[in-house]
């Protein structure tokens, strides 16, 4: 598998998509030379389709686009994830844990300061912060400068943070200076007329901002 701090874009699914349409342009924009994580969220789901949707798609994607699953650690485990996200809190980092050790993603979500003080003391690998801008349902944005703020008090230390809410072209740079280690999308890419194309253009973006000192 990839070396995780390398991953600057994940690619979060819009719930159970075909598998084709889902995996095709994730295979066209790797081969192009773009390095993401695929979070597999899709909570309204039947639990058992979940499974069955993350196990086709490891064995349809490269090991170096690791496959994470939102939900819980146990169920992240045996559907043969390489880590979990642990959207909606449904267990803490420490369960986590027992199933993917400290260097393996177990990632949360970061609503406030303290979600993000909290999941760098219980040893979260990343946080995904938002809402950034505004997107559907979500509430109020935070913008780059909320970011900014929630994130200084946890930007030197080993807690990564992804921006996600709203990211699309032209996000990458400010989300980065703002003290993101990367960004996290939706509906930029999937909702795209060439998803691939998307998605390799967002990645371009967010390793540029990072090599020209962008990144904290």
């Amino acid at each position: 598998m990839r070396n995780l701090d390398s991953i600057r874009v994940l690619v979060i699914t819009g719930g159970l998509q075909k598998l084709s349409k889902t995996v095709a342009p994730l295979l066209d924009a790797h081969a192009r030379g773009a390095t993401f994580a695929l979070i597999v969220r899709a909570y309204d789901a039947p639990i058992g389709a979940q499974y069955t949707f993350v196990r086709e798609l490891r064995r349809a994607l490269p090991m170096e686009i690791p496959v994470i699953f939102a939900g819980h650690p146990a169920g992240a485990f045996e559907a043969s994830a390489d880590g979990v996200h642990l959207g909606r809190r449904v267990a803490t980092v420490a369960e986590a844990r027992r199933y993917f050790p400290t260097g393996t993603w177990v990632s949360v979500p970061g609503h406030t300061a303290d979600d993000i003080a909290d999941a760098e003391r219980e040893g979260a690998y990343a946080a995904l912060v938002s809402p950034v801008q505004r997107a559907p349902g979500k509430g109020q944005p935070i913008g780059f400068t909320g970011l900014s703020a929630m994130l200084a008090g946890a930007s030197a230390g080993p807690l990564r943070a992804f921006a996600l809410g709203g990211m699309g072209p032209g996000s990458g740079e400010p989300s980065l200076r703002a003290g993101a280690h990367g960004i996290a999308v939706i509906r930029s890419v999937w909702s795209a007329r060439n998803p691939a194309d998307s998605l390799h253009s967002l990645w371009t973006e967010v390793e540029a901002a990072a090599s020209t000192g962008a990144a904290t």
